[in-house]
């Protein structure tokens, strides 16, 4: 048979002829019908559903396997732009076949696996892959060595064998075809040989291949292109390789596009991925994120655009630059202080860069690969220019410092007209950027007064400042000690920084510590000092029921007491415990006293939740121990609305003494959305929030209005103590505990 003309062939037809190759050219995708989990949801085999769907049509005579596109050069060299995956398929299958047909159908299978000059000679099958050597050499031997060799092994065997060798582990078509013969041999597996002869005779003489031929490799390639842009399965990768490498000499193109796609195999999400697909795509948008300096990218757009500006070649050479540095950061983040860096920024370990979110892959490692290609790939380099990033990512993060925040657009633009380090961290110049649509361009607060003066005190204190830099609530951000605790006018020193620092770590890490076993009554007025100042706010509890409210009492999630007068105070002052437990108890009964927090006649969840938490900190006070570092499930110390639900015995009317605040209990899995209180254990407890000041039963039946006076009297008590510290009445006579329920009015 010579050179085949557009028409229909059957498998037998296509493959009997000595001389013949049909060749999986280099600009074709890897095979991947074999991977296991394929398709959108990842849960379809293939090979399985093919095989089946052969099975079923063995028996109804000629079967349109469908149309494959080829152009012929030389003759008898017949090259496949489309239809590989279908053809691979059935050349394994007929492989497989071969290992259990008898001795007579034997003849005819392998009559289309290799010719009988080349059984003779190179023993080359007549199938070729051209997409890299490995694939090549794999199938000879997989025809000569297990299809037609040693039909005792089994697929599983073939790791084994002399003929195997480790780099095809790497190579992701051959991983293909192995899972694609272990499902061959599955489904071939106990079926009798006059079963396997039908069914062989049924796929070289009954199916049919539409053959079409496009002429020559460029109207190939333009036709790839086009199936494969629309084709289900395939990747926006696999379609803009043939665009980039059809029309460029160099070979060291291909060859480094063959790198790549190794590479991400290689280090591909073993949980996830059965192919480099996702890694190449991935990092393809990456550069081409940098290179158009746009967050949404249309690649295959963007390379048919490239190809008519005859760009192709530039644009390789930086897709490669950018490749290495993408292999150096990778190295880099094995330093453990580059690694601490970015788990500041990701909230917990980086295992796999691919693995960060959108918005942390474009604010910090584009950046990151621009730098490491245009200025500097060392470690100390790279190190401090991360520091400044995870800066500009909280920045971006918190409310409060997004007017300093920079696009990372606008700072790959920065690393373009930047020389060094130095130059990129301390660049000032606004002008002459290109400007993105809707994102303002912030560059003059890139270099501004605190980064200024951090650099100055960097100088001599490196180490210092980069160690309060690194405390969880800054991030880079020194502008509270430097604008806010620090008085202006005078010039500061990294004394003063270190004083505050220290005040401030002191402060804020004893709030955040569980377990206190020094200074505990300093730890309650802290705690209570921020609620005082709102730095969380009494109110609706998220996914709890709107009848109750409640405030965090122990915990800190937010950045609030940066912004209050009383924080910034306490930071400059001597870190001296009475001076400090003095300067919390004035500013908080002072609030109490102007925001009339024990008038209960005019009732709110915030006053009564903040009366009782003064009352319990005194209370806490005087026995000398720290309140419990507890919230709930983050829900905070909660009321009812309703007052009347906050009473301890229902039958009696509201007041301090018969009253209690609890934890909030979100709704869920059926139950929730009420105030619980403690146990019977940490009932009267003094370290507990959620108990009674006196002689209260945990039992409701067992509750009695003399235990309510009694708590009422043990309540007045503690406000005594509190008129006494801060002055709030002038005589007596402005003090008034009314009603024989103990109900208190102070005014």
């Amino acid at each position: 048979m010579g050179s085949i003309k557009n028409g229909e062939y059957s498998i037998k037809e296509l493959f009997c002829t000595d001389y013949r190759k049909i060749i999986i050219p280099d600009f074709q995708r890897d095979y991947c019908w074999g991977n296991k989990h394929y398709g959108e949801k990842k849960d379809i085999n293939i090979v399985a559903g093919f095989i089946d769907t052969l099975l079923e049509e063995k028996n109804k005579g000629k079967t349109i396997l469908g149309k494959i596109d080829v152009y012929e050069n030389p003759k008898n060299h017949i090259y496949l732009t489309d239809g590989q995956q279908r053809l691979t398929t059935i050349y394994l299958l007929i492989g497989m076949l071969y290992r259990k047909a008898s001795a007579e159908q034997k003849i005819e299978l392998k009559k289309c696996l290799l010719s009988e000059f080349e059984e003779k000679d190179d023993k080359e099958p007549y199938l070729q892959y051209s997409i890299r050597e490995s694939s090549v050499f794999f199938l000879r031997d997989l025809v000569n060595e297990f299809f037609i060799g040693n039909t005792d092994l089994q697929v599983k065997d073939i790791e084994k064998q002399p003929w195997h060798f480790d780099e095809y582990s790497l190579d992701p078509t051959i991983q293909s075809f192995k899972e694609a013969l272990n499902t061959i041999e599955d489904k071939l597996k106990n079926r009798k040989e006059n079963e396997i002869d039908i069914f062989s005779k049924f796929i070289l003489e009954d199916i049919k291949i539409q053959y079409h031929d496009v002429s020559d490799r460029k109207h190939g390639e333009e036709r790839f292109v086009i199936i494969n842009t629309t084709g289900k399965g395939l990747t926006t990768t696999e379609n803009i390789k043939p665009i980039f490498l059809g029309t460029v000499e160099n070979v060291c193109f291909a060859e480094q596009w063959e790198e790549r796609e190794t590479f991400f195999w290689k280090n591909r999400i073993k949980e996830k991925e059965s192919t480099a697909d996702n890694g190449v795509n991935d990092f393809m948008t990456w550069c081409f994120q940098i290179i158009e300096i746009q967050e949404e990218i249309d690649l295959v757009k963007i390379t048919k655009r490239i190809l008519k500006d005859n760009e192709n070649e530039k644009i390789l050479f930086k897709i490669n630059d950018l490749f290495e540095a993408y292999k150096k950061l990778l190295g880099l983040i094995e330093s453990s202080k580059i690694q601490k860096q970015l788990n500041f920024i990701n909230g917990g370990a980086v295992y796999n860069i691919r693995l960060l979110t959108k918005d942390r892959i474009n604010e910090i490692i584009l950046p990151l690969l621009l730098f490491i290609t245009e200025i500097s790939d060392e470690k100390t380099d790279v190190y401090q220019f991360l520091r400044r990033l995870r800066k500009n990512y909280f920045d971006k993060k918190w409310e409060e410092r997004k007017q300093n925040y920079t696009d990372w657009r606008y700072i790959i633009q920065l690393i373009d007209k930047s020389k060094n380090i130095e130059d990129l961290l301390s660049f000032k110049d606004v002008f002459n950027f290109k400007d993105i649509p809707n994102v303002p361009n912030n560059i003059k607060n890139w270099f501004n007064i605190e980064e200024q003066l951090k650099a100055n005190l960097k100088i001599l204190n490196e180490e210092l400042i980069e160690k309060i830099e690194d405390h969880q609530d800054f991030m880079g951000d020194l502008s509270f000690f430097l604008f806010k605790v620090h008085k202006i006018e005078t010039e500061i020193s990294c004394a003063d920084i270190r004083k505050y620092f220290d005040n401030y770590k002191d402060t804020i890490d004893r709030i955040r510590k569980k377990y206190i076993e020094e200074k505990p009554i300093l730890t309650n007025y802290l705690r209570l000092l921020l609620i005082m100042n709102n730095c969380n706010e009494v109110g609706h509890i998220r996914r709890a029921s709107w009848e109750f409210e409640g405030v965090l009492f122990s915990l800190i999630n937010n950045r609030n007491h940066l912004n209050t007068e009383d924080f910034k105070e306490l930071c400059s002052l001597d870190n001296n415990e009475r001076i400090l437990i003095d300067f919390c108890k004035n500013k908080i009964f002072g609030k109490a006293e102007n925001d009339e927090i024990f008038k209960l006649d005019e009732f709110s969840t915030e006053k009564f939740i903040k009366g009782w938490l003064i009352l319990k900190v005194v209370n806490a006070e005087n026995e000398n121990v720290c309140l419990a570092f507890y919230d709930g499930n983050e829900t905070g110390v909660s009321a009812y609305v309703d007052k009347n639900s906050n009473r301890l015995i229902t039958t009696e009317d509201f007041s301090w003494g018969n009253s209690i605040c609890g934890f909030g209990v979100r709704s869920g899995f059926g139950s929730g959305n009420y105030v619980h209180y403690t146990n019977n254990d940490f009932w009267l407890n003094p370290k507990i929030i959620d108990t009674p000041f006196s002689e209260i039963a945990f039992d409701k039946k067992n509750r009695t209005k003399e235990q309510i006076k009694k708590n009422n009297e043990k309540i007045s008590e503690l406000i005594e103590i509190i008129y006494n510290r801060h002055e709030l009445s002038k005589n007596d006579t402005e003090k008034k505990v009314y009603n024989d329920i103990g109900s208190l009015n102070l005014r």
